[in-house]
């Protein structure tokens, strides 16, 4: 049935006479069919010293106290909201209510953007003729009736939804009875009830009536129709445990290892597991932030969702889960949410959690849509791919308008084989990203389909906001970043803050945008909503921008090839220059010009800046012109969409221009090439600490970072870098715990793991490197039955020894190589003892419990990235901390070595070695070696060269 546009509504008001009384409270859900646009929830300011103090009658009915009025919006603030609802139906318990309260602003609206009449609907017909017997028909006694809730909150959102929820009960399990659903069809037919409202709403099939209460996390499932008494009724249903946020609880919850084992089956209570969950509460409770270190094994996951969720029941607080990728993201939404969510017995709808994430991760159908036209299907068969791209597009965007937000695809789903071998599909992924500066929001007409807009609104809602690092530190400014923050895989908070604070120039974006100059996309999207100013004559003003982009395309064609030949040449003079890796220099300064070449450099790209500079001056007060809220046609919403993406991506290149060339001392300035990449230009935070501190920990009431490798077990060697690079070096001392949290390690190393660190061998650079260090562990590797994780540093390295490991195995012993499958860990850990190949970052994250992984293979200490903004960062931490060697440098090295080495030990009863071979230690003073040891600590670091180590290693394995 097609409900049309609707909602459901509530008010409070101060009284019951519209001409003396004022609405304190506006709440409802709008609805297109069965799709859920908005939900609406705002208390109106009350202005006591002319209306009167507000009733402690209507205070103690609604909850809604005079304080709380004096910080409301105003009406004025929120009509615009109200009138969002024109033409709407209204539906509403004692609708008569609300009308004689609402109807003159739908009245006198003079900016009228419906044709369609808005109706108001009053719900208790219906109730009423679907409950004949009943006595009662207020709205509470449903409510209390079907158990929803002990009472009526009086509130005007909270009461939308329970009447919402009361219509959906009642017309679900209308279908159990049919004899009485039949008869009421009949009797609405017969007397011609057809453009009844709830006529139509009663005809909705199951599916629709679920699809409805998906949208606003309402479970129907939780009720049953009484089998004696025939009516709706709550199953049976008792939380698992307590929701009282408190150390007690969250003790008294974590010591009942048979209950929680039925969610978690390796579930059992460590004090160390109680203690970072309570330190988590801590932080959370006093508005503090708080760093802490908890090992593998510790059961972090659970450690800090459990007083996350308890916190948010209880203080009704949002919170932010922060995980350190996506991938992690991904896995804790389908993963841990849904087990600590049956783990306390939470209702579903009772603690609302959503994932989010950034606007660009999302596909924009409307930039889709008015690209079709240009799309002629009967080009030759040379344009397949262009075609193919186009149809693979449609199918997405199909299957996204009828999908739920948790099924929709976004740019992270789609096939990356795909991509890589369609060009046009890759291209057009890119230009469908949605820019969150260019959308058009609630205006959009595909807003109920788009997986961008429905996820801002879910997170919104959300209780608890599941993000990542990157995320956390670009948030929407739709709505405000929750100030409660648990930031999970801390250790990677360096490399992410740097990411999101630098400033980026490259050879592709500066292409993309040339030939986006040239084709008129943006600026054409500008000249179309100029041509459609019918009290304006623009053609003039359209000629003239016109002349000027031209000019500037014909500037930007001599720039763009010459730099790229030039920047090619000024590397290729540079001393270690390497034709496959990145190269990298420091920004040519205006103030230091040696030669001709860095002059010429240097011109061209001061030349660019003022490029981009004078056309964002050329087209910025146009900006202004247009009001994308007053737009009704499609096309002119599609137009400034694109000129504002357009725009947006030229004052971001002309700001990053600026920061550049900028000679700071805070940035590191650099110019990167790269024989296929091309070039880079980068500004990049050397105190990315004091980045993280005033965009993260400043702005927010309280920031748990957990790791389970800041620094070493007793936290006494290397905080004070990580202390830097959270930013929690910079808190007042009452903002923070006194020192970090470092919590003992569960396992015993001591006894279940040798490392051995080899220094006799090879340099890892040298061309035998792979092939003697394999020399001597494939016969190792034979006798332990596989059972082997092998890393590498190096693409080099590690396709090198995929050819000899599968050379000496394959058919024999199974052997799973990263990038052959997307399930290659499950299938290892299936394999009964395989041999698992990977690059040096594919070594963090694997859980692999038991007895199929004992041996791990790496080829060198990892070491930081060898740029200039990490020499920078070293002066400056000497300079003003202290050691940067020990605790900067080295640490860092080891905190990624200690990513590594987790893998081994993923259960108490798992046991095993690794092998590092590392020439380097050679050269290692002693205190080098002894500070490197103690960072490495709880593991026990023996030197040993290669074949004492292989052999020793089998023995410890095998004893």
């Amino acid at each position: 049935m097609d409900l049309g546009r609707w909602a459901v509504i509530d008010i409070e008001t101060t009284g019951i006479d519209p001409l003396d009384d004022e609405i304190i409270d506006l709440g409802y859900l709008q609805f297109e069919g069965t799709k859920l646009v908005k939900k609406f929830s705002s208390l109106v300011r009350y202005e006591p010293e002319h209306q009167g103090e507000l009733s402690q009658f209507i205070q103690k009915l609604t909850g809604i106290t005079a304080d709380m009025l004096k910080k409301a919006p105003r009406w004025s603030d929120i009509e615009a909201d109200l009138l969002e609802l024109e033409g709407h139906r209204l539906i509403a318990h004692n609708s008569a209510f609300e009308e004689k309260f609402l109807s003159k602003y739908f009245e006198d609206n003079n900016y009228k953007k419906s044709s369609e009449e808005t109706q108001f609907i009053d719900s208790i017909f219906f109730l009423g003729l679907m409950n004949p017997e009943r006595s009662s028909l207020n709205l509470e006694s449903f409510i209390v009736d079907f158990g929803l809730a002990d009472k009526e909150e009086h509130r005007g959102y909270s009461d939308s939804l329970d009447l919402l929820k009361v219509m959906l009960l009642t017309t679900y399990f209308s279908f159990e009875e049919k004899e009485k659903r039949f008869f009421i069809l009949s009797l609405m037919d017969k007397y011609k009830m057809h453009d009844y409202w709830f006529f139509k709403f009663f005809s909705l099939e199951r599916k629709e009536l679920l699809e409805i209460a998906t949208q606003i996390d309402f479970k129907m499932s939780d009720f049953e129709v009484d089998k004696e008494t025939k009516k709706i009724k709550r199953q049976n249903f008792k939380p698992n445990f307590s929701f009282e946020f408190s150390g007690k609880n969250i003790s008294d919850i974590l010591a009942q290892e048979s209950k929680i084992q039925k969610v978690f089956p390796r579930y059992k209570h460590r004090s160390s597991q109680e203690q970072f969950a309570l330190r988590v509460g801590q932080a959370f409770k006093n508005n503090i932030h708080a760093l802490i270190q908890a090992p593998t094994g510790t059961g972090k996951t659970l450690g800090y969702l459990l007083p996350t969720a308890l916190f948010s029941l209880a203080e009704k607080k949002q919170v932010l889960v922060a995980t350190g990728t996506k991938t992690l993201q991904s896995q804790a939404m389908e993963k841990d949410v849904p087990a600590i969510l049956d783990l306390l017995g939470v209702q579903e709808g009772q603690l609302k959690i959503a994932e989010l994430i950034g606007s660009s991760n999302h596909l924009c159908e409307l930039i889709f849509r008015s690209n079709e036209g240009e799309l002629d299907f009967f080009d030759s068969l040379d344009n397949f791919h262009r075609k193919f791209a186009q149809v693979y597009f449609e199918l997405v965007f199909f299957h996204n308008q009828n999908s739920s937000q948790s099924e929709r695809i976004n740019r992270g789903h789609l096939a990356y084989i795909l991509k890589k071998v369609i060009p046009d599909l890759k291209e057009k992924d890119s230009e469908l990203a949605v820019d969150y500066r260019a959308c058009t929001g609630s205006n959009c007409p595909y807003k109920q389909s788009c997986s961008y807009l429905q996820g801002l609104r879910e997170a919104k809602e959300a209780d608890i906001v599941v993000g990542n690092h990157a995320l956390m530190f670009t948030w929407p400014k739709s709505f405000p970043r929750p100030a409660y923050i648990v930031v999970d895989e801390a250790h990677k908070i360096e490399s992410e803050a740097t990411n999101v604070f630098s400033k980026e120039i490259n050879k592709t974006m500066l292409e993309a945008f040339y030939r986006q100059l040239i084709s008129m996309q943006g600026i054409g999207a500008l000249f179309y909503l100029l041509s459609q100013q019918k009290e304006n004559d623009n053609q003039e003003v359209i000629r003239r921008i016109r002349a000027e982009a031209q000019s500037m395309v014909d500037i930007l064609s001599q720039h763009l090839g010459s730099l790229s030949t030039m920047l090619e040449a000024y590397f290729k003079k540079q001393t270690r220059y390497s034709s496959q890796y990145w190269n990298e220099q420091p920004m040519i300064k205006k103030s230091g010009l040696k030669d001709a070449l860095a002059t010429s450099i240097y011109n061209q790209i001061e030349s660019l800046k003022f490029v981009f500079a004078n056309l964002s001056n050329l087209l910025a007060p146009y900006m202004a012109m247009f009001d994308p809220k007053s737009m009704q046609e499609n096309n002119d919403q599609v137009a400034y969409a694109r000129f504002e993406t357009f725009m947006s991506t030229v004052m971001e290149i002309a700001d990053n221009f600026n920061a550049i060339l900028e000679d700071s001392e805070s940035t590191t300035n650099v110019l990167k090439f790269h024989e296929e990449e091309g070039y880079i230009m980068n500004s990049s935070p050397i105190n990315v600490g004091k980045n993280v501190f005033e965009g993260l920990l400043n702005t927010s009431s309280s920031v748990v970072f957990s790791s389970a490798t800041l620094t070493n077990a007793q936290g006494d060697t290397g905080i004070q870098g990580v202390e830097w690079l959270t930013g929690y070096t910079y808190l007042p001392q009452d903002r923070r715990f006194k020192t970090g949290f470092f919590l003992p390690p569960v396992y015993d190393y001591e006894n279940k793991a040798k490392v051995f660190l080899v220094p006799d061998f090879l340099p890892f650079h040298h061309n035998k490197f792979v092939k003697g260090a394999l020399d001597q562990l494939v016969p190792l590797i034979k006798d332990l039955g596989g059972r082997t994780l092998l890393l590498f540093s190096s693409r080099q390295r590690f396709q090198e020894a995929t050819e000899i490991i599968l050379k000496n195995f394959e058919g024999k012993i199974p052997v799973f190589v990263q990038g052959m499958g997307h399930n290659i860990i499950e299938e290892f850990k299936k394999s009964g003892g395989g041999i698992l190949l990977g690059m040096e970052s594919f070594g963090e994250g694997i859980d692999i419990p038991g007895d199929m992984l004992q041996l791990i293979i790496i080829d060198k200490i990892p070491d930081l990235r060898q740029e200039l903004v990490i020499k920078e960062r070293r002066e400056f931490f000497e300079k003003s901390f202290g050691n940067e060697f020990n605790d900067y440098f080295q640490a860092t090295r080891a905190r990624s070595l200690h990513q590594k080495l987790g893998r081994l030990l993923r259960t108490e009863n798992d046991k095993g070695s690794v092998i590092i071979l590392d020439a380097r230690v050679k050269e290692w003073k002693p205190n080098t070696l002894n500070n490197f040891v103690k960072l490495m600590q709880p593991y026990k670091i023996q030197l040993a060269d290669f074949k004492t180590a292989c052999a020793e290693a089998f023995n410890f394995i095998k004893d």
